[in-house]
């Protein structure tokens, strides 16, 4: 029998789809738990979902192993996942859930097939506490009422943020000592790079281009500051699948000499890009933690964002100012002056030295976290 694993459960194949950042951030899990947890000799596997899938009985030694193609079927995919453990060997110890519908329901039906069963961990990414995560779409509904179902059963549930896990605790029932708040580990410089000279006029979009993520309120932000000014540009990074009609619609508002589309960027290519942004706006209804707008204070652009638990988390760690809440319910008047006092607002270098020293430890609180629980359920 192989060495006694951690393993995460990705019927949907986000990880596998998410490139080498990802891979290398489970690389970087895989090497915490291997040093925090010497005595159990642990290693950490992902059975993730591709288009090009591992036949049972190999890849047993890769880190991030397709066993099926992008699935929703989460009875299909746990019997796929069961094969496989037995055809290899593996020995499971913990099961972890990247989200409490899909993930975590394969994660339920592989403990009805293992002949012993094991402790789950439910990581949410999002703040699906949130009421207006619920009004998004139907979707989010019917998730939601899974989430009711599955996150009290978990052993474990790991959230991003402190405010995200307080609505957790409030909506779902779920008891305080079964929280562990540790954020993603983003990669980043190992110094500060805050710009010293001073920014363009530039609003900056980044991230995927869904109706999810308030796409067209940032259309209609782009129509208030352009009907006073017309100096300014806008640059969106990233994809998503209302990419094209987004694009038509921003570009009808204003000349294609005034918008810079850069497509998906890697994250050492975004590091480089933050140079052409001056302000960067979030206008996701719900945001737990917000990758991208701490990447954007690392880098010394400040954010205009709607308020979401990742915004109001971010907002005690930075300097007044650095952060502000939009509005679009205020004068156009307003919203142009807040603008351009964005542009002038200098971000301070303390948020990028302090969470580059936090940022690194987040990968050893998730492992320890792993370990904790395989512990106590022995």
């Amino acid at each position: 029998m192989s060495n006694p694993s951690v393993l995460i459960l990705d019927p949907r194949g986000n990880i596998a789809a998410g490139g080498k950042d990802v891979i290398a951030r489970h690389e970087t899990y895989a090497k915490k738990i291997s040093t925090q947890g010497k005595s159990l000799r642990l290693d950490l596997k992902v059975f993730s979902a591709g288009v090009s899938i591992e036949s049972s009985g190999k890849g047993k030694n890769e880190r991030v192993i397709t066993i099926s193609k992008p699935t929703f079927n989460s009875y299909m995919f746990a019997k796929k996942a069961h094969k496989f453990i037995k055809i290899n060997n593996l020995n499971v110890k913990l099961l972890v859930a990247g989200d409490p519908w899909e993930s975590y329901w394969s994660a339920y039906f592989l403990n009805r097939f293992l002949d012993k069963k094991m402790p789950i961990q439910i990581q949410v990414h999002g703040d699906i506490a949130d009421p207006r995560w619920r009004r998004i779409n139907l979707r989010n509904r019917i998730r939601f009422s899974f989430a009711k179902l599955s996150l009290p059963k978990a052993s474990s549930v790991r959230a991003v943020t402190k405010y995200q896990a307080e609505n957790l605790v409030k909506t779902f029932g779920i008891k305080n000592e079964k929280i562990v708040v540790v954020p993603v580990p983003i990669i980043v410089a190992s110094k500060s790079v805050a710009l010293k000279t001073e920014r363009p006029k530039t609003i900056g979009l980044i991230g995927r281009i869904h109706q999810d993520r308030g796409i067209w309120d940032f259309i209609n932000l782009i129509r208030i500051l352009n009907s006073s000014s017309k100096d300014f540009k806008v640059v969106v990074i990233g994809d998503g699948p209302s990419k094209g009609k987004f694009l038509l619609k921003l570009q009808s508002l204003m000349p294609k000499n005034r918008t810079i589309y850069l497509g998906h960027l890697t994250e050492s290519e975004l590091r480089k890009a933050w140079k052409r942004i001056g302000v960067l706006v979030s206008m996701a209804p719900v945001e737990s933690y917000g990758r991208v707008i701490r990447e954007s204070l690392i880098a010394g652009v400040p954010v205009w964002a709607t308020a979401s638990a990742g915004v109001n988390d971010l907002m005690d760690d930075c300097k007044k100012g650095e952060v502000k809440i939009l509005d679009l319910s205020k004068s156009d008047v307003s919203l142009d002056k807040e603008f351009n006092s964005l542009l002038k607002t200098k971000v301070s270098s303390d948020f990028s030295k302090r969470f580059i020293k936090e940022n690194n430890t987040y990968a050893a609180k998730l492992a320890s976290s792993w370990i904790n629980i395989i512990n106590k359920s022995k």
